[in-house]
């Protein structure tokens, strides 16, 4: 496997799962990229959307194939949202004050949402989303992931995912779905 996937992100977290998945158990050759423009994201309901735009964009503006990710948390109680405002949310308020919003919050259901968009310059983007439902717990557990794994504990379990990845990473990672291996299989078989 000689080309390489330009996977463009600064967020040190999907660094770790690139490197997890993509190169320990697909053995791709990939090249972290923090290209030097930003790489738009538009406002929408769900992160294939963004990711759909954003990967273009990127695929465009570099004149090569890329692919790009994105994740998001929808809380039935606040109407969906954080969604893809996620990392909105976390700069703007934080764990503590977003759980002190929900404390008194019965209704804690909650869906994550992960995503993956591959697009080749002229072309549409190929996007693979996943995820999984749980609940939002009552307060952060764990030192591991973004600020929702600290929070967020899957349908079926009793920790967060930040719990469950110091535990073990890879039976973590299936509470995120199957995009990454969705997309990574389909990334073998048809470009490479």
């Amino acid at each position: 496997m000689s080309q390489e996937l330009i996977y463009l992100t600064t967020n040190i977290h999907k660094v770790e799962e690139a490197n997890r998945h993509f190169v320990a158990k697909y053995g791709f050759n990939i090249k972290i990229m923090n290209p030097d423009f930003e790489v738009l994201e538009i406002q929408a309901k769900s992160c294939v959307d963004v990711v759909k735009f954003s990967a273009k964009y990127g695929a465009e503006k570099l004149g090569v194939p890329v692919l790009k990710s994105d994740s998001g948390i929808y809380i039935d109680y606040l109407g969906g949202l954080p969604g893809p405002y996620n990392a909105y949310f976390d700069k703007q308020i934080g764990v503590e004050k977003f759980l002190k919003i929900m404390e008194n919050v019965e209704d804690r259901k909650a869906r994550l949402e992960h995503c993956f968009a591959y697009c080749e310059p002229g072309k549409e983007a190929v996007v693979f989303s996943g995820g999984s439902t749980g609940i939002i717990a009552k307060e952060a557990k764990g030192n591991m992931g973004r600020w929702h794994n600290l929070f967020f504990i899957p349908d079926g379990e009793i920790k967060t995912l930040s719990e469950l990845r110091e535990e073990d990473a890879m039976n973590e990672s299936k509470y995120w779905g199957n995009a990454i291996n969705d997309f990574a299989k389909w990334y073998k078989e048809k470009i490479l």
